[in-house]
């Protein structure tokens, strides 16, 4: 879907930086990747300067789904810690870029919303320098839009009293489908009832109905 971005004047150099909004579970993280703090909406983005890395957003006309990449390089090993023990999937991410002024002012009309959507994996890389004998880490998480989301999600129901109690509590619609598992029907197939176990064609002697014929009962009438 096509976002509208303020023009801006093209003899001067543009100024951004990407807003981010973090939210997992009960609590929002709001980072940047400017080199100083940011105050948005009420809410103070903090700077991360060039360790805050994201992928290619892509846009087209009409409403498509797409993937992005979120990296946080330089994570210090004692912060590991605390991105283990935080649900990270299932998060939600919001992506703004904001257009700066001239003294680096920021006005809110110059705040695009570029991408929302759900956290779906997250990976951790560790890299060590031998000179320095410091250990960091990058953690980059793949963000799926919610088009992507609303495309695989399981829509309807399980044909079982349990699904349908839940949706629909005291319905009965299902209530026998538990009974009815595995019960094979041969549908098509032919009745094995008194009538028609007498033997042979209905002009031999065979058992009950058995020489009876089946037209018996039918009158034609012709003029």
């Amino acid at each position: 879907m096509s976002t509208s971005i303020p023009a801006v004047d093209t003899e001067l150099n543009i100024k951004h930086a990407l807003l981010l909004d973090l939210t997992f579970g009960a609590n929002v993280y709001y980072v940047s990747s400017a080199f100083k703090p940011i105050t948005f909406d009420g809410n103070t983005y903090t700077e991360l300067g060039s360790f805050l890395q994201l992928g290619e957003i892509q846009e087209d006309i009409k409403t498509t789904n797409g993937d992005i990449g979120i990296t946080l390089s330089g994570v210090p090993q004692e912060n590991l810690d605390a991105v283990l023990d935080t649900k990270v999937k299932g998060g939600e991410v919001i992506v703004r870029r904001a257009f700066f002024n001239d003294d680096l002012s920021l006005d809110a009309g110059n705040v695009v919303q570029r991408f929302k959507g759900i956290i779906t994996n997250l990976q951790i890389e560790e890299n060590y320098d031998l000179l320095e004998g410091e250990r960091t880490n990058s953690v980059s998480v793949s963000c799926s839009s919610i088009v992507t989301i609303l495309e695989n999600r399981t829509a309807g129901q399980r044909t079982s009293p349990i699904d349908r109690d839940r949706l629909f509590p005291g319905d009965q619609t299902f209530k026998r489908v538990p009974d009815l598992h595995n019960i094979q029907f041969d549908f098509g197939r032919e009745s094995n009832g008194a009538g028609g176990s007498g033997g042979g064609g209905y002009g031999g002697g065979g058992g009950r109905g058995g020489g009876r014929n089946p037209f018996d009962n039918i009158n034609i009438n012709m003029r």
